[in-house]
């Protein structure tokens, strides 16, 4: 009876044959085995917990199934098939744990230590069909390998892990093999975490998916390419990581070609390129922080795509940016820059550094390059190209402090140009005052682009600027609440009231000679309480009330004041001819607060609290015309002073303003009708008036110790109309829409409404 034959009846009582006669072939299993079990063609072999431990050899389309059960060394080879849930693989010393060799293998909750190679997914040398395993929820443990995969080889890993667990051991070796690392799969090595070297016959291609998967090098690199393999492919994607001891998680050497493509993951260490090697390096909404090794001789083409993130140096890489971004962290070079919508910091944006100089060869593309400029000293980043090809903006970083010596800042320096650059957002904020972008041909003939200082205020000078000026428009919205709430008073004999206005106000200021202009709009209510003494032509009350006002400058720069107030008010009426004096006191509390959108888009912000009192007197005569018609001309004075302040906004700009004064005269007519329509009487009225504006031409603010002036002296005029409808014997209603223009200032719409009591 043959060997084959008499373990294909193996007995129950006998697990082990030990065959001393066939010792030599035993030899091809393990020198050091000293019984084996043979499985052979149309053979199907269960192996359970009762059999002894031995090794197995199973070949010609044999079958071998193992559960949870404790073996040797397994060879599976020549078309044959290993089936293991649950086993425990102990391989022999100086062996391999399990050979997989022209066959197949499916390999799960198993655990296979071995001095050697844990696993071993081979094919015999002269043949051109490979091996397929697949291993899920198990460990790999080899004093040298934990897994070797030949050429036209796969190997599949599932949550499983390959460990090269003694000094200089690797935790996959790969001779031209297809090997896939699938959710949370770790492969781990002591001198490498993975090897690429070619297969002996020059078969396979040397393939590595990391799915959701770790590759390390515990004292080297993570994954070593070498001995002139050509054309290796590594696939990093979902979160997989890359870990090295040395910090080199690609090293290519040798004379060989790989391409790593790393989709959603994020890296951190170097590649490594020597010895006539070339890489392509592609990144796919990923990112890397570390820098190419590149040796001369050898090329390293970097490709970032979909938003990815480069930081590093790149050493004169090939480096092409779509829709992406380089983070430089020092003076560096590439020989050809593609830009694609991509994005070149020179360092990470807003950390102080010394100042960088990128050269390139060759740029071509369209993006954005974001530099920084020392405005104190005149350094700045420098961009150098031979040739350069595109359209391109320069991004500058801005500052709240003025330069104290303002000079030119040379950005680019082109040799061959044929592109156009720009500033990003068209300036650059440099404290007070704006910075331009020039072009010039310098003495060896090289284009060159510069900032230049201007005499234009930056959008954080006009806001302060404007929130200085703005509490004298605020105060004089508010008292128009007032002027309409005592003119009431002259037209009802009742002895109290209770009143409440609101008002929304617009208005617009001209740049005018300070370069300051703006949009203001204002919405506020004021309400108070007055009473008649006695039987007097006397009236007295107080009012009190809030606003807020938004202030709206270019480039997206805003601002907001806040407003309370309070203060007492009098009317005196003569009934008999009409005459009238009005006259109030307010006081007010203003919270002001600045943000302000710089040229880099950076925000800016500051506030301070002031404080103000303001007057206002008015006198005229009630006329009746007959009939219901009515005229009152009238002639008032007005006047201010709001507490000038000091502040600082956190990009450092200082903004000191001097006390704002006011006084404002206005000459003017009412004229309407009163008319009855049953139980409610309707009074339309107009009015036009002058108003001269004398004492407010001499306020001030200083910026950064620049002095800005306020001028809005000068004589305009407004107009408007409203209605008064009683309602009832003791509740009206008022509403009334103003203009006025004047000086570089426009109020397009003042719109009131109101309601009061009369008892």
């Amino acid at each position: 009876m043959s060997f084959n034959n008499l373990i294909s009846h193996k007995p129950a009582a006998a697990a082990t044959f030990k065959v001393w006669a066939l010792l030599p072939a035993f030899l091809l299993i393990s020198p050091s085995a000293m019984a084996a079990i043979i499985v052979g063609a149309g053979e199907n072999l269960t192996i359970d917990p009762n059999d002894p431990v031995s090794d197995y050899l199973v070949e010609d389309g044999g079958v071998l199934n193992a559960g949870v059960v404790t073996t040797q060394s397994l060879t599976i080879r020549t078309g044959s098939t290993l089936n293991i849930d649950g086993a425990t693989v102990n391989g022999n010393p100086g062996f391999y744990g399990i050979q997989v060799s022209d066959s197949q293998a499916t390999i799960q909750r198993a655990t296979v230590t071995a001095d050697t190679d844990a696993l071993w997914v081979a094919r015999p040398p002269s043949s051109t069909q490979g091996s397929t395993v697949e291993a899920t929820d198990s460990r790999f443990l080899g004093g040298e390998t934990g897994a070797l995969v030949t050429g036209l080889s796969t190997l599949t890993l599932t949550n499983s892990e390959l460990r090269g667990t003694n000094a200089g051991s690797v935790g996959l070796k790969s001779r031209g093999g297809d090997v896939r690392a699938l959710a949370g799969t770790l492969i781990s090595g002591d001198s490498a975490g993975v090897q690429m070297i070619n297969d002996g016959n020059g078969l396979g291609t040397n393939t590595l998916l990391l799915d959701n998967s770790t590759v390390e090098g515990r004292s080297g690199p993570a994954i070593l390419v070498e001995g002139g393999v050509q054309g290796a492919t590594i696939q990093v994607q979902n979160n997989s990581v890359l870990r090295a001891g040395n910090g080199i998680l690609l090293k290519v050497q040798g004379a060989s070609t790989a391409a790593m493509n790393v989709v959603g993951s994020a890296l951190e260490g170097n590649v490594q390129v020597l010895e006539n090697s070339t890489v392509d390096l592609s990144f796919n909404g990923a990112s890397m922080v570390g820098d190419i090794l590149r040796e001369d001789g050898s090329t390293a083409n970097v490709t970032l795509n979909s938003g990815s993130l480069f930081t590093g140096r790149l050493n004169n890489s090939n480096l092409t940016l779509n829709q992406s971004s380089l983070t430089m962290v020092d003076n560096d070079s590439i020989d050809n820059l593609s830009m694609n919508g991509g994005l070149v910091n020179f360092g990470t944006p807003g950390a102080q550094r010394a100042n960088r100089q990128l050269e390139v060869g060759a740029l071509a593309g369209d993006g954005v390059i974001a530099m920084q400029g020392n405005f104190q000293t005149g350094e700045s980043d420098l961009l150098k190209a031979d040739a350069a090809t595109g359209s391109y903006e320069l991004a500058v970083n801005a500052s709240g402090k003025d330069a104290s010596s303002p000079q030119q800042l040379t950005l680019v320096q082109i040799g061959n140009n044929n592109a156009d650059f720009a500033l990003l957002g068209g300036r650059v904020d440099v404290g007070t005052f704006e910075y331009d972008l020039e072009k010039r041909t310098n003495a060896t003939g090289d284009t060159e682009y510069y900032l230049n200082p201007t005499t234009r205020l930056t959008s954080g000078a006009q806001s302060v600027a404007a929130l200085f000026q703005t509490a004298l428009t605020v105060s004089y919205g508010e008292l128009k609440s007032l002027e309409n709430r005592m003119g009431e008073l002259q037209s009802d004999d009742k002895r109290h009231g209770l009143w409440v206005r609101s008002y929304g106000n617009k208005w617009k200021v001209a740049d005018g000679s300070s370069g300051v202009g703006y949009q203001q709009q204002q919405q506020g209510f004021t309400m108070g309480g007055d009473t008649r003494l006695d039987d007097s032509s006397w009236t007295v009350g107080m009012l009190a009330g809030y606003s807020k006002s938004n202030l709206d400058l270019i480039g997206g720069t805003s601002g907001t004041v806040s407003s309370y107030y309070f203060g007492p008010y009098f009317g005196l009426l003569n009934r008999d001819n009409g005459y009238y004096v009005d006259g109030a006191l307010k006081f007010n509390h203003f919270r002001n607060e600045s943000s302000v959108r710089m040229s880099d888009g950076k925000r800016a912000e500051g506030d301070y609290n002031n404080s103000a009192v303001s007057a206002i007197v008015e006198g005229g005569r009630n006329i009746d015309l007959g009939d219901g018609w009515f005229a009152k001309p009238s002639a008032q004075v007005s006047a201010a002073v709001i507490q000038g302040k000091s502040y600082r906004l956190d990009n450092g700009m200082e903004a000191e303003g001097d006390d704002v004064h006011s006084l404002r005269t206005k000459l003017g007519v009412m004229a309407g009708r009163s008319i009855n329509l049953g139980d409610a009487q309707v009074r339309p009225y107009g009015r036009v008036a002058m108003v001269h504006e004398f004492a407010s031409n001499d306020n001030n603010v200083r910026v950064n110790g620049n002095s800005i002036n306020n001028n809005l002296a000068g004589t305009g005029f407004e107009a408007g109309a409203g209605v008064t409808v009683s309602l009832s014997e003791k509740l009206h209603l008022d509403i009334g829409v103003d203009y006025a223009k004047g000086k570089n200032i426009e109020q397009p719409v003042a719109a009131t409404f109101g309601l009061n009591y009369q008892f």
